[in-house]
């Protein structure tokens, strides 16, 4: 296994082998304090774990998370899935999401320009958001942001509404399709996208990968 750094930029693993950017994007306001919050932690940490336990997975995950309240943080750039730092969030403040969204926009396309730089074949990438609340700021533009990247290939964009959350800001963001976590079980969601990154590492960038079945704690809110 080779690993490398280009200069300042993140380290990745065997660079001459196609390469997955996965991004959190993380809910983290005070409405998500005591179960929600330690069960997203768990599910978090977990989910390094399963990847891991697949060598070809493990290898072509990068991984980010921004976590965002009131203010916004990157907790982690870009990383191969392996040397991801432990969660250990803490819920507190009110919900703004706009400003996150765009940074986790710029990350996503920072790191498909690293990619290209540095010779390695990307397959699309995913950014992931959590979230159990309404934003108290607009996220139209973000949300035509996204939708365009979604619409030309460029960007696949996952809502993931906890118990609480405003599903038509969520549906602004990912089109016609919302997931929704029942009872704070976020081993189920976790796991799910374990074996999607597993799908995405058997397939060729530019081909769609084998869709992978919801787990039961996880529903579809669908646009009509």
């Amino acid at each position: 296994m080779t690993q490398i750094n280009f200069g300042d930029s993140p380290q990745i693993v065997n660079p001459s082998d196609p390469h997955m950017a996965l991004l959190f994007l993380v809910d983290t306001s005070a409405s998500m304090k005591g179960k929600p919050i330690d069960e997203l932690n768990e599910g978090m940490n977990r989910f390094k774990e399963q990847v891991c336990a697949d060598s070809k997975t493990r290898d072509i995950l990068d991984i980010a998370i921004i976590r965002f309240s009131t203010d916004w943080e990157v907790i982690q750039d870009f990383t191969p899935i392996e040397t991801m730092q432990h969660v250990d969030f803490v819920a507190d403040g009110s919900t703004y999401m706009a400003d996150a969204l765009s940074r986790a926009i710029q990350m996503v396309d920072d790191r498909s320009r690293f990619y290209r730089r540095t010779g390695t074949e990307p397959y699309k990438p995913w950014i992931i958001l959590i979230s159990d609340g309404k934003p108290f700021d607009d996220v139209d533009a973000m949300a035509n942001a996204i939708n365009d990247r979604v619409e030309y290939g460029k960007l696949a964009f996952w809502s993931l509404a906890v118990e609480g959350a405003d599903t038509e800001v969520l549906h602004k963001l990912s089109g016609k399709r919302v997931l929704k976590l029942a009872d704070y079980d976020f081993t189920g969601f976790f796991d799910w996208v374990n074996k999607s990154m597993r799908a995405v590492s058997v397939s060729s960038p530019g081909e769609k990968a084998k869709g992978q079945a919801l787990p039961s704690t996880v529903t579809i809110d669908e646009l009509m």
